[in-house]
């Protein structure tokens, strides 16, 4: 059986040798090459085969695996694609599916997990985890914020007043306040700021708009 190759998109020197060194321990499988670019995976693609592409979310120069993903998928339908990322944002889940990527695998798993999901996923069988996973923000788990609460946060993380919040959700700006109040009083921080550096510290949202996961 020949060697499947794989491509390794990840900006991070130390994230990117662990994911050759986790590739290297298949048999099946060999490194084709690394990128630290999500968008210059596209023209790889073009100048040589490459069976499946371990694609990360957030790369160099907020260039968007995810788009990335979606053009590769576009122009080389063949080529398996298993979004990687380190991002809590559930939202990211629900993009890759609509794009076609093929699995989805979270950094924190174990290095075993990963062979698995790159073996199956060239023989045709997907991996999705079941749910996000959680983490603590202050005395809760992200768990128990509602949708409109992470909603909130996500729009507060990228800078929005209350009343481009209240905008964006089609609410009031009363309960634009009392989610804000709700996620407090949960988590236990003293004020907005406090919360929104916990959110992205703790990788719950992604700062800014650095990516668009609406797409």
């Amino acid at each position: 059986m020949a060697v499947k190759k794989i491509l390794i998109v990840e900006d991070q020197a130390l994230v990117r040798m662990y994911l050759c060194s986790c590739v290297e321990k298949s048999k099946e499988c060999e490194v084709a090459g690394t990128l630290t670019r999500a968008d210059a995976a596209i023209q790889r693609c073009g100048e040589g085969h490459i069976d499946l592409i371990l694609m990360d979310i957030c790369t160099e120069n907020d260039s968007d695996g995810l788009t990335a993903a979606e053009a590769i998928k576009k122009f080389y339908p063949r080529i398996k694609i298993v979004m990687v990322t380190s991002m809590l944002e559930g939202r990211f889940l629900d993009r890759a599916r609509r794009i076609g990527a093929d699995s989805f695998w979270y950094k924190d798993s174990p290095s075993s997990d990963l062979i698995g999901v790159i073996e199956g996923t060239l023989q045709g069988k997907q991996f999705w985890p079941d749910s996000v996973p959680t983490v603590q923000l202050g005395n809760v788990l992200s768990c128990n914020l509602s949708d409109q609460e992470m909603e909130t946060l996500r729009l507060l993380c990228e800078g929005k007043t209350n009343a481009e919040i209240a905008a964006s959700l089609h609410v009031a700006e009363s309960s634009v306040r009392t989610y804000i109040n709700r996620m407090l009083e949960k988590t236990g921080y003293p004020n907005r700021n406090r919360l929104m550096v916990a959110a992205v510290s703790k990788r719950l949202v992604v700062p800014g708009n650095q990516l668009d996961t609406k797409k």
